[in-house]
């Protein structure tokens, strides 16, 4: 091994650290990856790989390449694995939680990453005891001791995370503008602190929300500001889910041209809602063959229940409209399938209603009036569906 090599390693691995902290994460990529190729080919210490692998993938995530960061860091936890390596586990896990994907494969995932890691982290542990408790009939006991490990050690992220929770609390109990207000205060705590993908997240919630309950003008100046904060910290994938958010207030209005105009911001395409909108655009201006040659493909959905339910739901509705019946009938039970298990029936509906009506049997149409029968939390149903 190279004195040289390790040195050069080692610069390049700083010039990425001081690139992430500047929020310049196209910036430390090629700088991460840099140091890997360096240590891969024997010239710096072999045990500096999995923790580039881990800041490499989520910079990747930062930069909305969701497939590539998924396999970086399932790289550095397997590399983990092989060294028993607890800690290095956690924390690549823990970057890994933050992609969306399989419900069932996460947890497996997270509850290796904090057997693994045992008491030896007591922050990496505060983390995944908050991803798990979702898991939990109960969420309370883990969330519960996370807090206490937070408090113990003064963990202002992990503490921060009690606005979010009596903000879901609020919603749950019908207090919406308190719920709403708490979010925008965890907004503003996360970005004092600097978490960014914290801040970033609960300003979009609040926007989601707000459009949920039918304040258009109001869910769509937050999820222009929630697109602003993303972008100003180059999250882009909260920027996309921001601005994805307000395009579909647009879309609803039939400001289609302005729809259309916001969409081409997109920084990438991970947001397949984008898509769902152009595809239903050209369907509204009567051409049924374009918009099903735009059909959103569901494994661009990362196996993640609710945007598979979204693309077979979408693919249903469009199938039906233009007369492609058996294939709109394959779509549907697929949609049935997944939303059902989401909970998701009648957000999902608007898209494809009246495939449900000619097309359902007896037992779908049921589970689906039965859905609009059963308000969830203290807000009831939704009166606007954006999707997620």
């Amino acid at each position: 091994m190279s004195t040289h090599d390790a040195a050069t390693a080692r610069d390049y691995r700083e010039a990425g650290e001081r690139a992430e902290a500047a929020t310049l994460w196209d910036e430390a990529v090629p700088a991460y990856e840099a140091a890997l190729s360096i240590v891969a080919d024997g010239g710096a210490p072999a045990e500096n790989e999995a923790a580039l692998l881990t800041a490499l993938g989520r910079c990747y995530w930062n930069l909305s390449d969701a497939r590539t960061a998924w396999r970086t860091l399932r790289r550095a936890i397997t590399l983990c694995r092989e060294r028993d390596d607890g800690r290095g586990m956690a924390r690549a896990t823990v970057e890994l939680l933050r992609i969306w994907g399989p419900p069932e494969r996460q947890r497996a995932m997270a509850e290796e990453a904090l057997e693994a890691l045992g008491d030896a982290d007591p922050h990496l542990r505060a983390q995944l005891l908050l991803r798990l408790r979702w898991d939990d009939e109960d969420p309370l006991p883990k969330f519960n001791e996370a807090m206490a490990i937070a408090e113990r050690h003064n963990f202002e992220d992990i503490l921060g995370i009690r606005l979010l929770e009596r903000a879901f609390q609020a919603y749950e109990q019908g207090r919406i503008d308190e719920s709403i207000l708490l979010r925008r205060q965890a907004h503003e705590a996360a970005a004092r602190l600097k978490l960014y993908d914290q801040a970033a997240g609960a300003l979009r919630a609040a926007a989601f929300l707000t459009l949920d309950l039918g304040r258009l003008d109001a869910g769509f100046a937050l999820a222009m500001q929630a697109m602003d904060y993303a972008r100003g910290v180059h999250l882009r994938f909260t920027e996309q889910l921001g601005l994805t958010d307000a395009a579909g207030v647009l879309f609803a209005r039939g400001e289609y041209d302005r729809c259309r105009a916001l969409l081409a911001e997109l920084p990438t395409n991970t947001d397949f809602r984008a898509d769902l909108y152009r595809m239903w655009i050209v369907e509204l201006s009567g051409d049924t063959r374009g918009a099903v040659a735009l059909m959103v493909n569901p494994e661009r959905g990362g196996s993640a229940p609710t945007a598979m339910s979204q693309t077979h739901g979408a693919a249903a509705g469009v199938l039906y409209r233009a007369g492609s019946l058996d294939a709109a009938r394959h779509e549907l039970h697929e949609w049935f399938e997944i939303a059902r298990k989401n909970n998701a029936l009648w957000t999902e509906l608007p898209a494809l209603a009246d495939c449900v009506v000619a097309l359902g049997d007896d037992d779908l149409v049921q589970e689906v009036h039965d859905a609009f029968a059963k308000p969830t939390g203290g807000a009831g149903l939704s009166q606007y569906a954006t999707l997620q």
